[in-house]
Protein backbone atom coordinates (compact mmCIF):
# COMPACT_ATOMS: atom_id res chain seq x y z
CA UNK A 1 0.00 0.00 0.00
CA UNK A 2 1.58 3.29 -0.87
CA UNK A 3 -0.06 6.65 0.58
CA UNK A 4 0.69 10.05 -0.81
CA UNK A 5 0.86 13.64 1.28
CA UNK A 6 2.27 16.99 0.31
CA UNK A 7 4.35 17.09 3.62
CA UNK A 8 5.13 14.10 5.63
CA UNK A 9 6.59 14.92 9.03
CA UNK A 10 8.78 12.00 10.56
CA UNK A 11 8.42 12.04 14.25
CA UNK A 12 5.47 12.77 16.28
CA UNK A 13 7.67 14.91 19.25
CA UNK A 14 6.74 18.54 19.80
CA UNK A 15 8.58 20.30 17.20
CA UNK A 16 6.69 17.84 15.12
CA UNK A 17 3.62 18.65 16.13
CA UNK A 18 4.45 22.56 15.95
CA UNK A 19 5.52 21.79 12.51
CA UNK A 20 2.03 20.17 11.51
CA UNK A 21 0.05 23.19 13.09
CA UNK A 22 2.18 25.58 10.98
CA UNK A 23 1.50 23.69 7.79
CA UNK A 24 -2.28 22.94 8.66
CA UNK A 25 -2.94 26.63 9.04
CA UNK A 26 -1.72 27.43 5.96
CA UNK A 27 -3.82 25.19 4.37
CA UNK A 28 -1.02 22.68 3.15
CA UNK A 29 -1.68 19.41 3.68
CA UNK A 30 0.40 17.33 6.02
CA UNK A 31 0.80 14.03 8.21
CA UNK A 32 2.68 12.68 10.72
CA UNK A 33 4.75 9.48 11.01
CA UNK A 34 5.26 8.14 13.86
CA UNK A 35 5.00 6.72 17.30
CA UNK A 36 4.73 7.92 21.16
CA UNK A 37 3.34 11.09 20.59
CA UNK A 38 4.50 14.42 22.35
CA UNK A 39 8.11 12.64 22.55
CA UNK A 40 9.99 14.15 25.87
CA UNK A 41 6.65 15.65 26.49
CA UNK A 42 4.46 12.76 27.16
CA UNK A 43 3.30 13.38 30.80
CA UNK A 44 3.50 10.38 33.35
CA UNK A 45 1.57 9.70 36.20
CA UNK A 46 2.44 8.15 39.39
CA UNK A 47 0.31 6.61 42.26
CA UNK A 48 1.02 9.09 45.00
CA UNK A 49 0.77 12.24 42.70
CA UNK A 50 -2.92 10.77 40.72
CA UNK A 51 -2.46 13.14 37.84
CA UNK A 52 -0.49 13.40 35.09
CA UNK A 53 2.71 14.93 35.65
CA UNK A 54 5.43 16.52 32.91
CA UNK A 55 8.84 15.78 33.98
CA UNK A 56 11.54 17.28 31.46
CA UNK A 57 11.85 21.42 32.45
CA UNK A 58 10.79 22.39 28.97
CA UNK A 59 9.61 25.83 29.32
CA UNK A 60 8.57 28.27 26.97
CA UNK A 61 10.50 31.63 26.72
CA UNK A 62 7.14 33.99 26.99
CA UNK A 63 9.38 37.16 24.69
CA UNK A 64 9.62 34.03 21.67
CA UNK A 65 7.49 34.30 18.59
CA UNK A 66 6.57 30.67 19.38
CA UNK A 67 4.58 31.53 22.31
CA UNK A 68 3.08 34.38 20.44
CA UNK A 69 2.53 31.80 17.45
CA UNK A 70 0.81 29.67 19.35
CA UNK A 71 -1.86 31.34 21.27
CA UNK A 72 -1.72 34.87 21.46
CA UNK A 73 -3.48 34.43 24.47
CA UNK A 74 -1.78 32.10 26.17
CA UNK A 75 -0.81 33.71 29.91
CA UNK A 76 2.56 32.83 31.60
CA UNK A 77 1.64 33.43 35.20
CA UNK A 78 3.70 30.66 36.58
CA UNK A 79 6.66 32.07 35.95
CA UNK A 80 10.22 30.04 36.74
CA UNK A 81 12.24 30.82 39.87
CA UNK A 82 16.08 30.38 39.46
CA UNK A 83 18.25 29.60 42.47
CA UNK A 84 21.98 28.85 42.45
CA UNK A 85 23.15 27.20 45.93
CA UNK A 86 26.25 25.91 47.52
CA UNK A 87 29.62 27.35 45.79
CA UNK A 88 32.41 25.21 46.07
CA UNK A 89 34.94 25.54 43.36
CA UNK A 90 36.16 23.85 40.85
CA UNK A 91 39.31 21.30 40.38
CA UNK A 92 41.58 22.40 37.77
CA UNK A 93 42.96 19.29 36.14
CA UNK A 94 46.82 19.42 34.89
CA UNK A 95 45.59 18.28 31.44
CA UNK A 96 43.21 18.95 28.35
CA UNK A 97 43.05 19.53 25.32
CA UNK A 98 43.94 23.11 23.87
CA UNK A 99 40.12 23.67 22.16
CA UNK A 100 38.51 22.07 24.95
CA UNK A 101 35.18 23.86 26.09
CA UNK A 102 37.11 24.33 29.65
CA UNK A 103 39.59 26.66 27.96
CA UNK A 104 37.00 28.71 26.12
CA UNK A 105 35.39 29.16 29.43
CA UNK A 106 38.82 30.81 31.29
CA UNK A 107 38.84 33.16 28.28
CA UNK A 108 35.45 34.12 28.32
CA UNK A 109 34.00 33.43 31.78
CA UNK A 110 36.40 34.63 34.02
CA UNK A 111 34.29 36.52 36.34
CA UNK A 112 32.90 33.33 38.38
CA UNK A 113 33.69 29.34 38.69
CA UNK A 114 29.85 28.78 38.41
CA UNK A 115 29.84 28.15 34.21
CA UNK A 116 32.88 25.54 35.40
CA UNK A 117 31.28 24.18 37.81
CA UNK A 118 27.74 23.40 36.19
CA UNK A 119 29.04 22.54 32.99
CA UNK A 120 31.41 20.09 34.27
CA UNK A 121 28.53 18.75 36.78
CA UNK A 122 26.44 18.47 33.65
CA UNK A 123 29.03 17.06 30.94
CA UNK A 124 31.65 15.60 33.02
CA UNK A 125 34.98 14.97 31.03
CA UNK A 126 33.60 16.51 27.83
CA UNK A 127 34.31 19.57 28.43
CA UNK A 128 37.84 19.00 28.67
CA UNK A 129 38.00 16.57 25.45
CA UNK A 130 35.99 18.69 22.61
CA UNK A 131 35.28 22.31 21.88
CA UNK A 132 31.63 21.66 22.54
CA UNK A 133 30.34 24.30 20.23
CA UNK A 134 26.48 23.78 20.46
CA UNK A 135 26.70 24.44 24.31
CA UNK A 136 28.88 27.69 23.63
CA UNK A 137 26.57 28.96 21.28
CA UNK A 138 23.66 28.48 23.59
CA UNK A 139 25.69 29.75 25.93
CA UNK A 140 25.81 33.24 24.32
CA UNK A 141 22.48 33.11 22.85
CA UNK A 142 20.60 32.73 26.32
CA UNK A 143 22.81 33.55 29.02
CA UNK A 144 24.63 37.53 29.93
CA UNK A 145 27.07 37.25 33.11
CA UNK A 146 25.54 33.52 33.99
CA UNK A 147 22.10 34.67 34.25
CA UNK A 148 19.31 33.72 31.70
CA UNK A 149 18.52 36.91 29.40
CA UNK A 150 14.99 35.80 28.98
CA UNK A 151 11.99 34.93 30.78
CA UNK A 152 10.29 31.65 30.88
CA UNK A 153 7.34 30.09 31.94
CA UNK A 154 6.82 27.45 34.68
CA UNK A 155 4.11 24.67 34.57
CA UNK A 156 0.60 24.90 35.49
CA UNK A 157 -0.97 22.19 37.40
CA UNK A 158 2.20 19.79 37.02
CA UNK A 159 1.92 19.98 33.03
CA UNK A 160 4.18 22.34 30.51
CA UNK A 161 2.33 25.46 28.95
CA UNK A 162 3.82 23.39 25.91
CA UNK A 163 2.15 20.27 26.45
CA UNK A 164 -1.24 21.81 27.51
CA UNK A 165 -1.35 23.66 24.10
CA UNK A 166 -0.63 20.71 21.57
CA UNK A 167 -2.83 18.81 23.35
CA UNK A 168 -5.71 21.04 22.53
CA UNK A 169 -5.33 20.64 19.28
CA UNK A 170 -5.97 16.98 19.13
CA UNK A 171 -6.39 14.62 16.82
CA UNK A 172 -3.37 14.79 15.53
CA UNK A 173 -3.04 12.60 11.84
CA UNK A 174 -0.56 9.99 12.39
CA UNK A 175 0.93 7.13 10.63
CA UNK A 176 2.12 4.87 13.47
CA UNK A 177 5.44 2.73 12.41
CA UNK A 178 8.64 3.00 12.12
CA UNK A 179 10.39 4.39 9.23
CA UNK A 180 12.47 1.68 7.50
CA UNK A 181 13.92 3.27 4.64
CA UNK A 182 14.08 7.01 3.28
CA UNK A 183 14.49 6.93 -0.64
CA UNK A 184 15.17 10.90 -0.99
CA UNK A 185 15.69 10.74 -4.75
CA UNK A 186 12.01 9.22 -5.49
CA UNK A 187 10.84 10.97 -2.10
CA UNK A 188 9.44 7.70 -0.52
CA UNK A 189 9.68 6.79 2.62
CA UNK A 190 9.02 2.89 3.91
CA UNK A 191 7.72 1.31 6.85
CA UNK A 192 6.76 -2.16 7.38
CA UNK A 193 3.36 -1.79 6.51
CA UNK A 194 3.66 0.10 3.27
CA UNK A 195 5.42 3.23 1.71
CA UNK A 196 4.67 7.17 1.44
CA UNK A 197 5.44 9.58 -1.04
CA UNK A 198 5.82 13.12 -0.64
CA UNK A 199 6.78 16.34 -1.74
CA UNK A 200 8.33 17.47 0.77
CA UNK A 201 9.90 15.69 3.80
CA UNK A 202 10.38 17.21 7.39
CA UNK A 203 12.87 15.04 9.71
CA UNK A 204 12.26 15.56 13.21
CA UNK A 205 14.38 12.38 14.76
CA UNK A 206 17.83 11.85 15.28
CA UNK A 207 20.60 12.57 13.23
CA UNK A 208 21.55 8.83 13.30
CA UNK A 209 18.86 7.67 12.42
CA UNK A 210 18.30 9.19 9.29
CA UNK A 211 22.26 8.27 7.81
CA UNK A 212 21.08 4.38 9.02
CA UNK A 213 17.49 5.14 6.77
CA UNK A 214 18.57 6.70 3.97
CA UNK A 215 22.16 4.38 3.63
CA UNK A 216 24.41 7.95 3.51
CA UNK A 217 27.82 8.02 4.17
CA UNK A 218 28.22 9.45 7.92
CA UNK A 219 31.35 12.14 7.08
CA UNK A 220 31.23 13.36 10.56
CA UNK A 221 30.91 12.23 14.33
CA UNK A 222 28.08 13.74 16.41
CA UNK A 223 29.29 14.08 20.06
CA UNK A 224 26.36 14.09 22.64
CA UNK A 225 25.97 14.71 26.37
CA UNK A 226 23.13 12.40 28.75
CA UNK A 227 21.01 12.56 31.54
CA UNK A 228 19.69 10.62 34.77
CA UNK A 229 17.22 11.53 36.74
CA UNK A 230 15.77 10.89 39.69
CA UNK A 231 11.90 11.55 41.06
CA UNK A 232 11.09 12.11 44.60
CA UNK A 233 7.52 12.31 46.62
CA UNK A 234 7.39 14.35 49.64
CA UNK A 235 4.43 15.32 51.61
CA UNK A 236 5.76 18.47 52.69
CA UNK A 237 4.55 20.84 49.88
CA UNK A 238 7.53 22.55 47.59
CA UNK A 239 7.35 25.51 45.89
CA UNK A 240 5.98 24.75 42.67
CA UNK A 241 8.07 26.03 39.55
CA UNK A 242 11.57 26.38 41.78
CA UNK A 243 15.07 25.65 40.16
CA UNK A 244 17.78 25.34 42.62
CA UNK A 245 20.90 24.38 40.38
CA UNK A 246 23.47 23.23 43.20
CA UNK A 247 27.06 24.90 42.63
CA UNK A 248 28.66 22.56 45.22
CA UNK A 249 31.63 20.15 43.14
CA UNK A 250 31.42 17.62 45.23
CA UNK A 251 27.54 17.52 45.57
CA UNK A 252 25.96 14.79 43.73
CA UNK A 253 22.94 16.95 42.28
CA UNK A 254 23.25 19.23 39.29
CA UNK A 255 19.86 20.57 39.92
CA UNK A 256 16.37 20.07 41.27
CA UNK A 257 12.98 20.87 39.71
CA UNK A 258 9.45 21.16 41.32
CA UNK A 259 6.78 20.53 38.62
CA UNK A 260 4.16 19.76 41.30
CA UNK A 261 4.35 20.69 45.12
CA UNK A 262 4.55 17.08 45.69
CA UNK A 263 7.37 16.10 43.55
CA UNK A 264 10.52 16.90 43.18
CA UNK A 265 13.09 15.92 39.70
CA UNK A 266 16.88 15.83 40.30
CA UNK A 267 19.12 15.74 37.24
CA UNK A 268 21.93 13.69 39.24
CA UNK A 269 25.88 15.03 38.08
CA UNK A 270 27.12 13.52 35.58
CA UNK A 271 29.69 11.60 37.54
CA UNK A 272 27.50 10.45 39.95
CA UNK A 273 25.00 8.41 38.05
CA UNK A 274 25.20 5.21 40.18
CA UNK A 275 24.69 6.94 43.74
CA UNK A 276 21.81 5.51 45.87
CA UNK A 277 18.38 7.07 45.35
CA UNK A 278 18.35 6.92 49.42
CA UNK A 279 21.28 8.81 49.68
CA UNK A 280 20.75 11.43 47.25
CA UNK A 281 17.26 12.14 49.50
CA UNK A 282 18.97 13.17 52.21
CA UNK A 283 20.99 15.56 50.60
CA UNK A 284 17.86 17.01 48.85
CA UNK A 285 16.87 17.88 52.58
CA UNK A 286 19.73 20.16 52.92
CA UNK A 287 19.10 21.88 49.63
CA UNK A 288 15.43 22.85 49.93
CA UNK A 289 15.13 23.31 53.62
CA UNK A 290 12.40 20.64 53.54
CA UNK A 291 12.90 18.42 56.93
CA UNK A 292 10.43 15.50 55.44
CA UNK A 293 12.12 12.34 53.91
CA UNK A 294 12.37 12.36 49.91
CA UNK A 295 10.74 9.07 48.79
CA UNK A 296 12.13 7.82 45.50
CA UNK A 297 9.36 6.92 42.80
CA UNK A 298 11.21 6.42 39.71
CA UNK A 299 14.43 6.54 37.46
CA UNK A 300 14.89 7.82 34.15
CA UNK A 301 18.03 7.88 32.10
CA UNK A 302 18.21 9.85 28.74
CA UNK A 303 21.84 8.75 27.17
CA UNK A 304 21.78 11.55 24.20
CA UNK A 305 19.74 14.29 25.16
CA UNK A 306 22.10 17.03 24.71
CA UNK A 307 23.49 17.57 21.12
CA UNK A 308 27.01 19.12 22.11
CA UNK A 309 29.25 19.16 18.73
CA UNK A 310 30.12 17.44 15.81
CA UNK A 311 33.70 16.49 14.63
CA UNK A 312 33.36 18.73 11.16
CA UNK A 313 30.44 21.54 11.13
CA UNK A 314 31.16 22.37 7.54
CA UNK A 315 30.11 18.68 6.51
CA UNK A 316 27.33 18.89 8.61
CA UNK A 317 25.84 22.13 7.22
CA UNK A 318 27.12 20.93 3.24
CA UNK A 319 24.24 17.56 4.30
CA UNK A 320 21.67 20.07 4.83
CA UNK A 321 22.01 21.96 2.01
CA UNK A 322 22.42 18.92 0.04
CA UNK A 323 18.82 17.30 1.16
CA UNK A 324 16.92 21.10 1.08
CA UNK A 325 17.81 20.08 -2.93
CA UNK A 326 15.71 17.33 -2.55
CA UNK A 327 12.81 18.88 -0.06
CA UNK A 328 14.30 16.99 2.56
CA UNK A 329 13.98 19.65 5.64
CA UNK A 330 16.12 18.70 8.83
CA UNK A 331 14.57 20.56 11.73
CA UNK A 332 14.95 20.49 15.33
CA UNK A 333 17.19 19.28 18.19
CA UNK A 334 17.65 16.13 17.32
CA UNK A 335 17.72 16.03 13.41
CA UNK A 336 19.85 19.52 13.13
CA UNK A 337 22.20 17.97 15.81
CA UNK A 338 21.95 21.78 17.32
CA UNK A 339 22.00 22.36 20.93
CA UNK A 340 18.63 24.49 21.16
CA UNK A 341 15.16 24.99 22.59
CA UNK A 342 11.79 24.38 21.07
CA UNK A 343 11.41 28.48 20.86
CA UNK A 344 14.53 27.81 18.57
CA UNK A 345 13.42 25.86 16.15
CA UNK A 346 12.90 27.60 12.60
CA UNK A 347 9.17 26.60 11.66
CA UNK A 348 9.18 28.56 8.83
CA UNK A 349 10.01 26.48 5.64
CA UNK A 350 8.93 28.98 2.85
CA UNK A 351 12.85 30.04 2.93
CA UNK A 352 13.92 26.77 2.20
CA UNK A 353 11.26 26.20 -0.59
CA UNK A 354 12.24 29.49 -2.11
CA UNK A 355 15.84 28.56 -1.65
CA UNK A 356 15.55 24.85 -3.23
CA UNK A 357 13.69 26.14 -6.13
CA UNK A 358 16.21 29.16 -7.27
CA UNK A 359 18.88 26.43 -6.68
CA UNK A 360 17.07 24.26 -9.33
CA UNK A 361 16.53 26.84 -11.59
CA UNK A 362 20.13 27.94 -12.06
CA UNK A 363 21.06 24.03 -12.77
CA UNK A 364 22.61 23.14 -9.24
CA UNK A 365 23.44 19.34 -9.08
Amino acid sequence: MTLRTDYLIAGTGPSALIHYLNLQNSGKEAVLLGSGLYGQLKPVEYRQIGKPVNLLPIFPVTESNLWKRLNPNLKADNHLTLEKINLNGIRRPEYRLQACYYNYLLQHQQESDIPYILSYKQFGDLIFKHPLTELKKKLNRNYRSGQPKYLKTGFVNGLSPYYRFLKSREPYPVIPGMIEQIDYINKMVHTKKGAIRYNHLIYTLPLDYFFDTTGLKKTFELISGGARFLIYYTDEPLPENHLWYCCDIDSNIYRAFVPQKNLLVVQLSRKRWEKNPNEISTELQSITGIKEKFHHIDTTTHLHCYPLDVSCNIKKEELAGFLREHNVYLSGRFAEWRYIDLHEVDYDLNQYERESYVRNTVGYE
